[in-house]
């Protein structure tokens, strides 16, 4: 197959040959129909309408007494690289802990479920839905859940009511869940071209979109412990607590930014500009309000433990909100090549 031709023209159309072997594999003929995709990067894809998705991903292993203790790291590792059917399968009868402990881990990773279960092994599936907008609804919702336990635990400092602190740390698992399925849709993205079209989301975008999720969830955890030292101290300075506040409105614009290009149809150049100029300021103001946290941390006289922990983690979150209006930057300027 030659890396170009050239052109013929008939008329006003222009047209190409296509290479012989590659129609004989897909059993291409006149008359045959192929499918023309206009890809981001400006690139079209030709398809023939009879290639469908690979075959699912289905991976079987065997666990002997052994590696029962590694569960948990090879689950989250097989749905994290998009294994679509899973058959564990035991040396032994399984005990209840095992199974337990398996259907624990499964309810954690959302989209797959138990479809089968033998006294000595487990099959488990993938029962997520293809939908074309799955992984930006998946991340959406995890910035939402995230900005919902940052709201509540700035609401803390005005209200000094700490008394339903545990149902913020009880979301960080739902965040957890959401971050695990972004990585695994985006590694089938990677993987399968033709998933990658299915979703509307080019292998770049989907390193952005892993990148985000990991670090909302490192946003999370930041605000969990956040949490528990609001609940142990008593009082807070001034300062502290204005510069907390601000972080709500920094993690909005954050969230702008990053899916600020995400539209029906393509952006213009005037709303291109208006995007990069708000994740512009926005990076600014990560930037100057993680340093400031940063000095508050530091400078410790008459500063609690509490207070000194809190600045810390308020500190990384500011700094988190920078990494992801960066990797919105990225997107920015992506979408203008």
């Amino acid at each position: 197959m030659s890396p170009t031709r050239k052109l013929n023209q008939v008329r006003n159309s222009l047209y190409v040959y296509l290479p012989r072997d590659w129609c004989n594999e897909h059993n291409l003929k006149k008359h045959s129909e192929v499918l023309l995709e206009r890809i981001q990067d400006g690139s079209l894809h030709v398809v023939p309408i009879s290639v469908s998705r690979k075959e699912k991903g289905k991976l079987k292993i065997g666990v002997d007494n052994e590696h029962r203790k590694d569960l948990a790291n090879l689950l989250v590792g097989a749905y994290i690289v998009g294994v679509e059917e899973l058959e564990l399968k035991f040396d032994d009868i399984m005990d209840m802990a095992t199974r337990e402990d398996i259907s624990k881990w499964v309810d954690k990773l959302e989209g797959w479920g138990i479809l089968d279960e033998r006294s000595n092994s487990v099959l488990i599936s993938d029962l997520l839905s293809s939908d074309r907008e799955v992984i930006r609804k998946v991340l959406r919702r995890q910035f939402a859940t995230t900005k919902y336990m940052l709201e509540r635990t700035i609401s803390i400092f005005e209200t000094r009511d700490a008394t339903d602190y545990s149902h913020i740390i009880s979301r960080d698992e739902q965040v957890d869940r959401n971050r695990y399925l972004v990585e695994r849709l985006c590694h089938l993205v990677l993987r399968d071209p033709s998933y990658s079209r299915l979703v509307s989301l080019s292998p770049p975008d989907a390193l952005n979109f892993s990148l985000a999720a990991k670090h909302v969830e490192r946003i999370a955890d930041h605000i969990c412990e956040a949490v528990l030292e609001l609940v142990k101290s008593t009082s807070f300075e001034g300062r502290l607590r204005n510069l907390a506040t601000n972080i709500v409105s920094l993690y909005d614009r954050t969230n702008t930014v990053f899916f600020g290009i995400d539209k029906p149809s393509k952006s213009s150049e005037e709303e291109l500009t208006s995007y990069a100029s708000e994740a512009f300021d926005a990076l600014e103001e990560a930037t100057g309000l993680a340093k400031a946290l940063r000095r508050l941390e530091s400078s410790r006289k008459e500063k609690s433990s509490h207070e000194i922990l809190l600045a810390l983690h308020f500190g990384r979150i500011a700094s988190y909100c920078a990494d992801i209006i960066e990797i919105g930057i990225n997107r920015i300027i992506m979408s203008r090549l």
